[in-house]
């Protein structure tokens, strides 16, 4: 998955993606491609976006994926660090095939991957389920990091989530949520399209439509007969 966990000497869990750098993208020709968001940031914006973006990146990655994190916002309108996007094909396998320490967790991922097969997913490069805009999460990098939780994830866990961005796990109860997740919140003076397309440009914000941002969408099934 290209992210990993480990324990400090107080025992405080670290999860982070890996130091190694994975290989470019290939891209799968006939999928949909999502259009271009348009680009609207300043320069100090356009800084603030690749920070964002960054900040989830080792340090000693950031001279190369910079440049690579540019030229998606410019030509795209979004970072998405497709860099980070795992090869091949995701679709959600069984569930024993999972790594995870609790059901909840396991089964989560299984949803996630549903979202983002090429068979479901309108844009599954660009991480759209459906609705032009319903994204499962702002960037490869959300992805592989929100896998990461949940495969660590323990009952007396919750893990926490805003627009994809994972906040980290907290104590809780078995009787509690494994996830709380929001999406597309905006403070009300900034609650407009054109904030809230700044905001997603910055990488602050996340539109789930109603389902795909809370991995619950499950799409049409394909079959290769008609009724009659």
């Amino acid at each position: 998955m290209n992210a990993q966990s480990s324990s400090d000497p107080t025992g405080k869990l670290t999860i982070g993606l890996s130091h190694e750098l994975p290989p470019e993208l290939k891209f799968k020709l006939g999928i949909r491609r999502a259009p271009h968001r348009g680009f609207a940031l300043s320069a100090p914006e356009t800084i603030i976006a690749l920070k964002n973006a960054l900040r989830y990146i080792p340090n000693e990655l950031h001279r190369q994926l910079a440049p690579e994190f540019l030229e998606e916002l410019l030509s795209r309108g979004r970072i998405y660090g497709y860099r980070y996007r795992p090869a091949g094909r995701i679709k959600a396998q069984p569930i024993e095939q999972y790594q995870g320490r609790t059901l909840e967790g396991r089964a989560l991922q299984l949803m996630i991957d549903n979202n983002l097969d090429f068979d479901v997913a309108l844009y599954p490069y660009e991480l759209v389920t459906y609705g032009e805009s319903g994204q499962v999460f702002q960037n490869w990098m959300q992805y592989r990091l929100v896998k990461a939780y949940l495969q660590a994830l323990t009952e007396r866990q919750t893990l926490v989530i805003a627009s994809g961005h994972p906040l980290g796990l907290f104590p809780s109860r078995p009787q509690s949520p494994r996830v709380i997740n929001t999406n597309g919140l905006m403070v009300g003076l900034f609650d407009n399209p054109e904030e809230f397309r700044r905001a997603s440009a910055l990488g602050v914000a996340n539109y789930g439509q109603m389902t795909a941002g809370g991995w619950m969408y499950i799409g049409l099934r394909a079959s290769s007969t008609v009724p009659t």
